[in-house]
Formats: structure tokens, C-alpha cells, sequence
């Protein structure tokens, strides 16, 4: 592989010794690691100050939207938990998240569970692409620094991501539709003006996919957590102080063992290349702690490609901000090769309602897995089939308990 890609670079082998010392080195740093470092950054843009606070959580809840309360077939036809919103909360920076906030909640678990899902809650798109714009900025536009350049003497090698051991040769965005119920969509009603509101859209969902050399694709979604898919990863190893404290942070890494184990949560549409596109690179090469309002231009456009839809000004906002943040936190995090402390395993867990608890039955349904992913592997079923069954599966748990 490595002989094909120096001929195709217009070098001979007997150039390599001298290409090699003047090119640098380049330190790999495992995806496995890497990804819940991008999830605590994600889950951080809902905590910045310019993300405007869902008005659900301001306004006192009047109904009982707890597990165990189906999904309200809603006026076009869909379903979705529905949300009724009362009276504002008349201290909202005290009451919010609290007993006055939801009073017939089963529990302050489950109370607080819903007040985290609907904070979650929306702009997919622009925390998925300033993940995607901090990593070009500041770890795929870095090369290497000889030492008889650097300040201390000493040489700095280029950092590069890579899956296992082939590293990664595109990453962007990719756009499609998750596959949820009902019962795990949230919908709004206010009763002061009768406003109906729609919550997250399955059907307009965005995540951050990575192909490596070998043509292999590995995938990270941080935008389930608001339809109560609550796979996380533990938040301490990677904080620094350019992100707020986070015990666990919503993530979803589809790798080589789940893409062939597990049925599918998402349904892929489009992707959109950041690494491979000019354009975001001619406007990251002068970002540091701002952009240039061209290169902003550049970046919300290419939003709006992939949203396939005029973005509102709070949403070009927002991924600018963003932007700026990722980029600097990876910066700190290359400077300070933070990533070398990080565990070679992430610690995982799902958060799961009460009555969904360990039952000891995950052995079971890993078996079930299996069998049912080797049917569809040799053609037999299609995914919608494999997910149907897995729904059925969890639905008989569900009622043997």
C-alpha cells in the first residue's frame, strides 16, 4: 500500500529516506479514544450561553408524560409524546428541573432524565459540522515541524486520527433519518396560546461519519439522547477547561462490531465530504480564535447544502461559535497531548427508564443479535425485518417482566 501511494506521489523508493526526514513524522491517535472527547464537546454546545433555553423547560409541565404513558396520535398523523405546558415558572433559574417544574413526575430520575432530553434538543446539524471544521482547523491542516524549526529544538510530528490500524482518509457529514417510535418523539403544547410544537425530527438527522484508507466506515451520532436513545460515554478523562464539567456525554459509535451486530438506528441519505472539500479549507487557514466574515460565508453555505434549506440566522450563529470552540479545545488538547493519558477503552453506559433496567437477560439478547444480523449478512432479510424483530424481542422482555 505504502509502495503505490509513493509511486502516485511521483516519488521512486530510493526518495523516500530524504522525502521521509523533510516530510516529519505523523502520531496516530486512535478513533476508539478520540470519539468521547468529540462527544463531551457536542454535548457542550447545548450548555453555551448563545444556545437560546428550550421554553419547555421554563413553563410548568401539567400533564404526566412518564414511561410508562404511551404516545398522543397528533393532529397530522404522526405520534409523539406530548408535552403540556402550563403557567411560566416563576423562578426558573431555581424551580427549573425541580418538583414545581414537573410535579407528578414518577421520580426525580425520571424527572430529570426528561428535562436532559428536552434540553438535547435540536441543532444536530451545526454541533455535528463544527466538530467537523475544529478538526480540519486545527488537527488536519497541521503538518510537521523539523526540529531545526521549532522553539525547543525539539521535532513536533503532524497528528492524524486513525481507525484500528488504517488511518482515516475522509470524514464530514452524513445526513439520513433515525429510526424511532412514537413513544420516544417529544411534541409540545402550550396552553397559554395554544401553540403546538413539533420536537427533534427523526427525519432530519445528522452525524459525523469516517472512512479510513481501507475503505471502511466507522460513525458517530451524539444526537440521540433526546429520543431517549442514551447510549454515553463517561465525560471525566476529557475535560479541560475549554469545556464544562460533564459526568457523561451522549454517543453513539457505530463501529466494526456494531455495524455487524446490531440492527441499524439510522438510515443514511447523503454524506458530504469536510476533509475532501477546498472550500473549507481555504476557510479554515485563518481561523484561530475568530473567522473571517468570507470564511464564515463559506462555512454557513455549506451548511445549507447539506441542511438542503435556507439556515436561520441563530443557526449560522451558533456553528460559527461552535466552530471556534472545537477548534480551540482540540488545539489545547494537540498542544498538550492530552490524548495519550485518555483510556484506550471508553467507559460506556445507557441510561434507561425505569422497568428497562438489568434484568439479566443481555446475554440472550446478544445471542438474538447474532442470529438474526447473520440472516440479513447472507440476504435472507432486509434491515427492516432485523429491526422489527429486535423491536418485537424487547417488546415480549417488556411484558414477561
Amino acid at each position: 500500500m505504502w509502495r503505490a501511494n509513493l509511486l502516485l506521489s511521483g516519488l521512486s523508493e530510493e526518495d523516500w529516506p530524504a522525502h521521509k526526514t523533510q516530510c516529519g513524522s505523523t502520531d496516530r491517535i486512535s478513533l476508539t479514544s478520540f470519539y468521547p472527547f468529540l462527544a463531551c464537546m457536542a454535548d457542550s454546545c447545548h450548555l453555551h450561553p448563545e444556545n437560546p433555553v428550550h421554553p419547555a423547560v421554563q413553563h410548568v409541565i401539567v400533564n404526566s408524560p412518564n414511561p410508562d404513558i404511551g404516545a398522543t396520535i397528533l393532529p397530522d398523523g404522526s405520534a409523539a409524546k406530548l408535552i403540556i405546558l402550563g403557567e411560566p415558572l416563576a423562578h426558573p433559574q431555581v424551580e427549573v428541573s425541580g418538583p414545581k417544574w414537573w410535579p407528578t413526575a414518577a421520580s426525580d430520575k425520571v424527572r430529570c432524565k426528561l428535562f436532559r432530553r428536552i434540553g438535547r434538543e435540536g441543532y444536530a446539524l451545526p454541533i455535528a459540522l463544527s466538530l467537523c471544521i475544529g478538526l480540519l482547523s486545527d488537527m488536519y491542516t497541521t503538518t510537521a515541524i523539523p526540529a531545526s524549526q521549532s522553539p525547543d529544538g525539539k521535532a513536533k510530528p503532524r497528528i492524524r486520527l486513525q481507525y484500528r490500524s488504517s488511518p482515516i482518509s475522509d470524514f464530514g457529514i452524513a445526513k439520513g433519518a433515525a429510526d424511532v417510535k412514537g413513544q420516544n418523539k417529544l411534541a409540545y403544547l402550550y396552553l397559554m396560546d395554544g401553540t403546538f410544537q413539533q420536537g427533534q425530527d427523526p427525519n432530519d438527522h445528522y452525524w459525523i461519519y469516517f472512512t479510513t484508507v481501507r475503505g471502511e466506515t466507522v460513525s458517530l451520532d451524539c444526537a440521540m439522547f433526546t429520543f431517549n436513545f442514551c447510549l454515553m460515554v463517561a465525560g471525566e478523562p476529557y475535560i479541560q477547561h475549554m469545556l464544562p464539567p460533564l459526568s457523561f456525554a451522549p454517543a453513539h459509535f457505530i463501529n466494526r462490531a456494531i455495524a455487524r451486530n446490531a440492527p441499524a438506528v439510522t438510515k443514511e441519505a447523503q454524506r458530504f465530504t469536510v476533509l475532501r472539500n477546498t472550500d473549507l479549507h481555504k476557510a479554515v487557514e485563518h481561523s484561530a480564535s475568530e473567522f473571517r466574515s468570507a470564511d464564515a460565508k463559506t462555512i454557513c453555505e455549506f451548511m445549507e447544502k447539506i441542511a438542503g434549506r435556507r439556515c436561520n440566522a441563530l443557526e449560522k450563529d451558533l456553528v460559527m461559535k461552535f466552530s471556534i470552540n472545537s477548534g480551540m479545545a482540540i488545539g489545547i488538547t494537540l498542544q498538550d497531548r492530552a490524548w495519550v493519558s485518555w483510556p484506550k477503552d471508553p467507559d460506556i453506559k445507557a441510561e434507561v427508564d425505569p422497568g428497562e433496567e438489568n434484568d439479566g437477560t443481555e446475554e440472550e439478547t446478544w445471542k438474538f443479535i447474532r442470529k438474526w444480523a447473520r440472516k440479513h449478512r447472507r440476504g435472507e432479510i432486509t434491515s427492516e425485518i432485523v429491526g422489527d424483530a429486535f423491536r418485537a424481542w424487547n417488546e415480549k422482555r417488556k411484558l414477561n417482566k
